[in-house]
């Protein structure tokens, strides 16, 4: 018992003679701080070494618990008194409490109670044999060995704990190492979330069975009737009452968001209030609070914008105070000092016989369902990790004093043990980006002439459809060289960690004939009955985060073997020219699709609503594009896209060639030449394609060429990147967007003196590094192959994908 005086709760200062942390605020506010720095600290020394978060969020708390600094007694009795415990320890909870219900939202309750056939058999194995075999071991033990009491009594326990395989640690993990988007990732959170839905099944009937069996047969049925009425009480009022009620339904006004209604004030309180209200109830009913912030997360189904909105609230707050608070306290109590070496062994045994068991678990029927060897060994090292389910649990069994101190600092430490070993073998061995690595050049300038040419179109504005939709038209379809279209539409999501790609099949959602995903839809199916047998049209849905988003473009490029992504820029324009909106994500996601992506890439600037540019489906004029050409493999891929679309009848391209005065005979220039003449060779006696030349003395000549060039011009087609020239100096200093490069960015600026959109061309590097100094002309690609001139260096072969395609699921093979 401690007496708290309410006078003690805020302090007068230090002036008064007293010392301010005899105070609950200042004590608090103090304790906070220095769990805050202790766990920032140690995840910044033991960030080189690969590890995680939670590990050093736990250590924290082990510095400055026990261990460490509570070695010194006037140290642990000023900072960490027994008389602050209950606040700080109430805090965490609290923070607990919304982090469940965060994790709760983020659930795909689809991939639950839906999962995958692998996912359903990893998931059934893990739950049998991590209890059964260690449990033997465990029976083995206690009757061969003399143990004491209390460690014999916990013994089951720390069974039951190393079985555990919790949805939160796997996504952490998988979040922290930026594996979510990949096979290994989105099979990890498949199995994860089923066998989350069987443990958390049995251990709130086996909870509510073990309380109350004293109480008789009747009061256990009771309990249990109790469990299955507050879930589906939660669920009932959930989905009839706060979403049928309190959100009317509101039209989609962008695709980036397509799940965001209007969401205010009220609507955030009264899901605060049904949320403690929940936690109450799941106490009321016997259940600890855990169930009631989960269950309600869970029940919020994935159109409400209530559950993303509290999220997107709370979650700096939450995960980055209150929960790193929680892990820090399970540190706090981590006595290390009081495990018994003789005793620990066979906590030792039981741990290594949990972790064996749950390999052999995860590996057997991942190999028998056709996943390679290595990548069963990494799933089954992501399934072993530890996290905040474990210690929730062991919080509340020490504070029902059914293990001692000693006991639970032994799960603690074999926690930080396990996932702190797991932890760098996952990223050393697992590299997903090798699986996708293409073995040959998978290139518009590589392309056979009379190949099928593939091509990935991005898209997260419904604004930017039709210029891509001109854009492929312009691209020269035809019956000798088909093109091959795989449209991703991309969706953020915001309250949903478990990404999803989806084959975009609109006869069979729910989502309304009017939605802006439709409109795309439809938009490139017309396309496709516009040429039919000459362009066939995907559409995919991404539903994840942006700062996850290029994993699956990056797959999709590579399972479909494409020639070209476009991507769309992270600014708007406007019907008066002006920037209408400006997307950062995006912007982050075009730099990391940069840095390696298995084709060549474009970059769309978009100034259709500005240029009023009419379609090329239905308009009889010309379309005319401009190559800009400086020097380099960009520029050569440019010039090779913009040779294939002067194919169409209706293009007309103009090549213009910036040269520099009194670099005639240079070496570059030579080749150079000799690729342009290559082309204009291949088109002779067309007219509409069109070639000439201007001469310029320095950058700010070719800056005020490209300001002044005409005007008439529909589509400009330019490289990213450029070989080394004195025509570049001090334009890059100018620079604001280095995923367009200096002259992707000088078209880009406010005052460009073009209305036309823009595609910035970058070639595939094999090498799969981006090269960021201007005029550096990356090795791994060769800008003197021409499509169709030399065919012997065209030979190659494909890289067969050694991992499951989700794509090839979708499509039923």
């Amino acid at each position: 018992m401690f007496c708290h005086d309410p006078s003690m709760i805020n302090s007068n200062g230090i002036w008064h003679g007293k010392n301010p942390l005899l105070s609950s605020v200042p004590l608090l506010l103090t304790q906070l701080t220095l769990i805050s720095l202790a766990s920032k600290t140690a995840e910044i020394c033991l960030r080189p070494l690969g590890q995680s978060s939670i590990v050093s969020q736990i250590l924290g708390g082990v510095i400055l618990g026990p261990s460490v600094l509570g070695q010194a007694p006037k140290v642990a009795v000023i900072l960490f008194p027994q008389r602050g415990n209950v606040i700080i320890e109430t805090l965490a909870t609290f923070g607990i409490i919304l982090f469940l219900f965060s994790i709760g939202v983020k659930m795909d309750v689809s991939l639950m109670f839906k999962p995958e056939k692998i996912a359903i058999s990893i998931g059934i194995s893990l739950f049998i044999f991590t209890l059964i075999i260690p449990m033997i071991i465990t029976i083995a033990i206690m009757n061969q060995v003399d143990i004491e009491s209390e460690l014999r009594k916990s013994l089951p326990l720390l069974v039951g704990s190393q079985s555990l395989v919790a949805f939160p640690a796997i996504a952490c993990l998988l979040a922290e190492l930026k594996i979510f988007n990949t096979e290994v990732g989105r099979l990890a959170v498949s199995t994860s979330m089923f066998y989350d839905l069987l443990a958390l099944s049995t251990c709130a009937f086996g909870f509510a069975y073990l309380e109350t069996r004293e109480e008789g047969f009747f009061i256990s049925i009771a309990a249990i009737l109790s469990i299955l009425g507050f879930i589906a009480g939660v669920v009932v009022v959930v989905r009839f009452f706060l979403l049928r009620l309190l959100v009317s339904p509101v039209t989609e006004t962008s695709t980036i968001s397509p799940g965001r209604h209007h969401v205010n004030e009220l609507h955030l309180i009264i899901i605060l209030v049904v949320l403690f209200i929940s936690t109450l109830l799941s106490e009321i009913v016997g259940q600890h609070y855990y169930l009631g912030p989960m269950v309600l997360g869970l029940a919020i189904p994935d159109s409400s914008p209530l559950g993303a909105a509290v999220v997107s609230k709370l979650d700096t707050f939450v995960s980055g105070l209150l929960y790193p608070t929680f892990l820090a306290i399970s540190g706090l109590k981590t006595d290390i000092f009081s495990v018994s070496l003789q005793q620990s062994w066979q906590t030792a045994i039981i741990v290594t016989a949990g972790v064996l068991v749950k390999f052999a678990a995860v590996m057997i029927p991942a190999m028998q369902g056709n996943i390679p060897f290595q990548e069963a060994f990494v799933l089954a090292l992501v399934m072993n990790v530890r996290g905040v389910n474990e210690l929730i649990i062991y919080n509340l069994v020490l504070e029902d004093k059914k293990i001692s101190g000693q006991d639970f600092t032994l799960l603690v430490v074999s926690s930080i043990l396990v996932t702190a070993i797991m932890t760098p073998f996952v990223k050393l061995l697992y590299d997903p980006s090798r699986a996708f690595a293409p073995m040959r050049k998978m290139t518009i300038q590589h392309h056979k002439k009379d190949g099928e040419l593939k091509m990935v179109v991005c898209i997260h504005q419904h604004d930017n459809v039709p210029t891509l939709v001109n854009v492929l038209e312009a691209s020269g379809a035809s019956e000798e060289s088909p093109i091959s279209v795989i449209v991703v539409i991309l969706v953020e999501v915001v309250g949903k960690s478990a990404p999803m790609l989806l084959a975009y099949r609109p006869q069979r959602t729910l989502e309304p004939s009017n939605s802006c995903n439709n409109h795309i839809s439809n938009a490139f199916q017309q396309y496709e009955r516009q040429n039919v047998g000459k362009a066939s049209v995907q559409v995919y849905k991404n539903m994840s985060h942006f700062d996850a988003m290029h994993d699956d473009v990056r797959r999709i490029a590579a399972e479909k073997r494409a020639n070209l992504v476009i991507l769309p820029f992270h600014k708007q324009w406007a019907i008066d020219g002006t920037v209408g909106a400006i997307n950062r994500s995006i912007q982050e996601m075009n730099l990391k699709l940069l840095e390696w992506v298995p084709c060549s890439l474009g970059i769309l600037i978009d100034r259709g609503p500005s240029n009023g540019s009419l379609s090329i489906l239905h308009s009889k004029s010309a379309y005319r594009v401009a190559v800009l050409f400086i020097g380099g493999a960009d520029d050569v891929e440019s010039l090779a896209y913009g040779a294939r679309m002067v194919r169409h009848e209706r293009v007309v391209v103009t090549v213009i060639r910036f040269i520099l005065v009194g670099r005639d005979n240079s070496r570059e220039r030579k080749h150079e030449s000799e690729i342009i003449d290559d082309y204009r060779k291949s088109n002779s006696g067309n007219e509409r394609l069109i070639y000439r030349e201007e001469l310029v003395k320095d950058g700010v000549g070719l800056a005020e060429s490209i300001r002044n060039m005409d005007n008439i011009y529909d589509l400009i087609l330019v490289g990213r990147t450029h070989q080394h020239s004195p025509l570049l100096f001090g334009l890059h200093q100018w620079s604001e967007c280095p995923e367009l490069g200096v002259i992707g960015d000088l078209l880009a600026s406010s005052d460009a003196g073009t209305t036309a959109s823009v595609l910035v061309v970058q070639q595939q590097k094999m090498t799969g590094k981006t090269n960021a100094s201007i005029g550096q002309l990356t090795n791994s690609r060769d800008m003197f192959v021409q499509d169709g001139l030399s065919p012997d260096r065209l030979s190659g072969h494909h890289n067969p994908s050694v991992s499951i395609s989700i794509l090839d699921r979708e499509n039923g093979r």
